[in-house]
């Protein structure tokens, strides 16, 4: 917060204290603020796109369904889907392109030895990271340029890249889900939807295909 504020029509520097009082509130009106934008989203009628708390909900199901104590998350951003989750799994990786929002992720979690945010394009980074898996993981991708603070790499998005390491991935149950099924429309680097379920089920044939409230969910048939 070291913006400047208009006061009076002074502007002025927040103090150390300040700082410490406006992260307090916010830290504590965030969650009613997230209870009603998902109250205001199921009253009309589920819209696209949906509220974060949905998909912080949708990721806590999964987890729960297939008992996956391992997270991996591309597109730290801000890091509330790690803040989010971050008592429901044993292991949080994280990775985000941009630098800045990759240390302030790395300072937010710093006490947090379950959580480690990685830098650098997931495209690239998470073949490396998946090497050290050893048990079916829950991934979320969400990795993608879209303006304002965020960071483009070679691509508008490296969701091949990503699905690709998973799905050649030696372990076979992991779960995938992936952030803004809208933008797969075959622009900005994306493939067409049909084109990604070709993908996946050329990959693995048995593994379950389907969208639901603008999140791809990839996932092995219940036994």
């Amino acid at each position: 917060m070291h913006l400047m504020r208009k006061r009076f029509g002074l502007e002025y520097r927040a103090t150390p204290c300040q700082k410490k009082i406006w992260s307090a509130y916010l830290s504590l009106t965030k969650p009613l603020r997230l209870r009603k934008e998902l109250l205001l989203w199921e009253k009309e009628g589920r819209p696209i796109p949906p509220p974060h708390l949905y998909k912080q909900r949708t990721v806590k199901e999964y987890a729960g369904v297939f008992s996956l104590p391992t997270f991996i998350e591309t597109g730290t951003y801000e890091g509330d889907m790690v803040s989010a989750t971050k008592r429901i799994f044993d292991k949080i990786y994280s990775i985000e392109i941009d630098e800045k929002l990759c240390n302030k992720a790395r300072q937010r979690f710093s006490k947090l030895k379950s959580i480690r945010i990685i830098h650098g394009d997931s495209g690239k980074v998470l073949p490396k990271l998946i090497k050290e898996i050893d048990k079916p993981c829950l991934f979320w991708l969400d990795a993608h340029y879209s303006g304002g603070i965020t960071s483009k790499g070679d691509l508008e998005t490296p969701i091949v890249q990503e699905l690709e390491c998973i799905l050649n991935h030696p372990i076979k149950r992991h779960v995938t889900l992936i952030d803004d099924a809208r933008c797969f429309t075959g622009q900005n680097d994306y493939p067409t939807m049909e084109e990604l379920k070709k993908f996946v089920h050329e990959k693995n044939p048995n593994l379950v295909f389907r969208i639901e409230n603008d999140i791809i969910r990839i996932y092995p048939q219940l036994l």
